[in-house]
Formats: C-alpha cells, structure tokens, sequence
C-alpha cells in the first residue's frame, strides 16, 4: 500500500472523534461546519464537481503552489476559502442534517476520491489559489488541509518543530539548487545530491538493513560531539571515502527534487507509524526517530553550504 494513502485514509479516520461540543482553537466553524467543509473540498473541489475559479492572478498561483508542495507552506489560522477574501467571515449554511451525516459524507467522499486516483491518476482539478492540481498534488493537499483542521479541533498535536525546520530547508534546496549550481568541496555535483538527501532519508528508517559496526562506547562520543558541532560533517567524522558518486539515477534534477519531496513525505508517515523506532548510522550509532530528525536538519544545511545556500561556518 502507498503510504501516503494509508496516511490519506488514517487522517480521515481521526475525525470519527469529533464531538459537537468541540471547540476550535481558532477560526469560527463549528465542528460540522468544519467536517462539511473538509469532505465538500475532497468531493467537489479536487474532483472537479465544483466550479472553481482562481482567485489570484497566475504568477502569484504558481509561486504559492511552488511553497506549498515544497512542504514549506503552512495553512494559516482562519485562511478565507479562495473568493471570499474580501468578505467579512462568516458561516457557510449546514447542508447535513447532523454531524454524525456529515461524518459519514467524509468518509464516502474519501472512498470516491481514492478511487478516482486509482482510476484516473492523469486527472487536474482547479484549486482557487494554487491553480490546476494534479491527483497526486490533490491528495498532498487534502492530507495537509485535514491535519490543519485536526489540530484546529485538538484531534492532532501541533507539527514538530524540527519538521517544520526541516521543510524550510528543502524548499531552498527545491528552489536555490539548480543543476549547474557549483560545489564548494566534495565530488558530488548538485543532482547526485539532490538524490543523495533522499537516500539518507530512506536510510533513516532502516529500509537499507545497514547494522551499525561500531561500539556503543564510540557511538556516544560521536554523538556528543555531534550534538555539539554546528558542522558535524567537517568537524567530527572521520575523512571517509564511499568512492566516486554514482549517476543520478533520474534524468533532470527536477525529476530528482519531485522524487525527494516524496521521498521526504513517505519518511513522514514512516515516523508516525513507527515513532519508537531505533535505525543505525554509519558512526552515531542505533538513533532514535527524533535523533535522526536532528541529523536530517544539520546533514541538510552541510549541503546547502556546500552549494553556497547558506554561509560556511568558520570553525
């Protein structure tokens, strides 16, 4: 199974706890407002039912769509549904009779929706403010609105900052990277890195089977000493030689970004099925899901330095 779709299909599930008597901790639906709202905007909205229109002119649709699949663009507290921005808030009328109809409403809309990205993969759909969206930019989407409204309603815990950290640093490698972009140091070139990021991503939830070889004496010197250096890779392990970088394996590094921005999303779900989960590195030993999130954050910024992203740091 995707794991993006069970992800789809497990956010979904968390609404079947909602009670009416919820409070939301901002914005002004009620809990069915909310839950109509959800299920309207995966029914008509993303399977083209509806009669969207952009609210904004296309270039700016482009470079939001461009933020928000980069996992970098947040949904704002209170955001206004694309037309009615100049309007003051208010609710919309309930078209179900109960909460409970509205519960059930979601969930057939999840049903349709799964299956027409199943059967129709190739099909857009207009969003009001990112433009036409492909089926698997529509279920990025959806996964990301219902974590929004989730939290709104305390049924999901606020995001982890390090994640929130480590989004910020993808789009710029999404946007500041190009192909020809030049190395500071090292033998990769900008593509082979790009595909270099999502590997240790994959590495990180143990996909590879790669059993750390070193003692546990050693794993927390490095570790402590990793912790501390704000440019580990320079400064605490060893000079080590994986031999010549291996050709990207797709054809563009666009190609490779979208691959990464998928790859990062499955890593996701992988820590929040498995968050007592224990997977070895190379010299920091057997890490924890939250270890291996400060890896990815400092392992990130090592190679937006190297492409002159983000300043070196002088030791």
């Amino acid at each position: 199974m995707n794991p993006i779709i069970t992800k789809f299909q497990e956010r979904a599930k968390l609404f079947d706890a909602l009670q009416a008597d919820h409070k939301g901790q901002w914005g002004i639906m009620t809990p069915q407002h909310m839950v109509e709202h959800v299920g309207g905007v995966i029914y008509g909205t993303s399977m083209g039912k509806g009669s969207a229109t952009l609210a904004i002119p296309e270039a700016q649709a482009a470079k939001m769509k461009g933020r928000f699949f980069s996992a970098y663009y947040p949904f704002p507290k209170s955001v206004k549904m694309p037309g009615t921005q100049d309007k003051p808030a208010t609710q919309f009328p309930l078209r179900m009779a109960s909460l409970e109809e509205a519960k059930e409403k979601l969930n057939g809309a999840v049903s349709k929706f799964l299956k027409q990205y199943e059967t129709n993969p190739a099909q857009t759909a207009l969003h009001g403010y990112f433009g036409n969206l492909t089926m698997d930019e529509w279920l990025a989407f959806h996964i990301k609105h219902m974590e929004h409204h989730l939290m709104q309603f305390g049924l999901l815990p606020p995001a982890d900052e390090k994640i929130t950290q480590l989004e910020k640093l993808l789009y710029k490698v999404y946007t500041k990277v190009p192909a020809d972009a030049p190395a500071k140091w090292g033998r990769m070139n900008a593509h082979q890195m790009v595909e270099h990021l999502g590997l240790v991503f994959v590495l990180s939830t143990g996909k590879f089977d790669l059993p750390y070889k070193g003692t546990a004496e050693d794993a927390a010197k490095y570790w402590a000493a990793f912790e501390a250096a704000p440019a580990p890779w320079k400064t605490v392990f060893p000079a080590t030689s994986f031999g010549d970088p291996k050709p990207p394996r797709a054809a563009t590094i666009e190609a490779s970004k979208a691959g990464l921005q998928k790859t990062f999303q499955k890593y996701l779900a992988y820590c929040e099925a498995n968050p007592s989960a224990v997977n070895s590195h190379f010299f920091l030993g057997n890490l924890t899901v939250d270890q291996w999130r400060q890896v990815h954050v400092k392992h990130v910024e090592h190679h937006l330095r190297q492409f002159g992203v983000l300043e070196d740091i002088v030791q």
